[in-house]
């Protein structure tokens, strides 16, 4: 991979396109070695998801063109258009792409291969969440314990406050509350 996952733009992520295999795996299968069996770094796997919706997007913006039944057709023709590697995707016409939605020439949209990427990142988001709500505990436990002072007021007002007020707290003293409302 090259340095900071940069020049993806290059054959290597056609590299990882081609690897993930999509139209002889399926989505699931094709969003699983990318995530377990690729051996890419997180940042990696992430910036190829995001290379991919660029990629998307700028096919989007080439081909909307295409007279193609529905939106939901035509963004799963865009999606195995980038599937399909490399040629496919600098080569694809509106044409091309219209062909291939009224032969049926493609699967259930490779989009959904990246849902082990998202996935990852919610789970990844919030174990974080979960280790800043323990750390600010920690921190109000101590600030219990040592007793006196202004952080101490500050807890026993947030202990007491209701909601409403507990969030003016929290936005007004995040290093203490930041984590611990909604």
């Amino acid at each position: 991979m090259s340095k900071k996952g940069k020049n993806l733009e290059s054959m290597e992520f056609w590299k990882v396109i081609e690897k993930m295999n999509f139209n002889q795996r399926g989505h699931k299968a094709a969003g699983r070695w990318l995530v377990e069996d690729s051996g890419l770094t997180f940042s990696e796997i992430k910036q190829i998801h995001k290379t991919a919706v660029r990629k998307h997007n700028a096919l989007y913006n080439k081909l909307n063109d295409a007279s193609i039944g529905s939106d939901d057709g035509f963004d799963d023709v865009l999606w195995q258009t980038i599937a399909n590697g490399y040629e496919a995707y600098h080569n694809t016409t509106v044409k091309d792409l219209e062909s291939m939605y009224d032969e049926n020439r493609y699967t259930e949209s490779f989009s959904y291969a990246f849902h082990a990427v998202t996935d990852i990142e919610d789970e990844q988001f919030a174990a974080n969440q979960f280790l800043k709500r323990e750390t600010a505990m920690k921190r109000i436990e101590q600030i219990r314990k040592t007793g006196g002072g202004f952080d101490q007021k500050l807890v026993a007002a947030f202990e007491h406050a209701d909601n409403g007020n507990k969030r003016k707290l929290a936005i007004g003293f995040p290093e203490l509350f930041g984590h611990l409302v909604d």
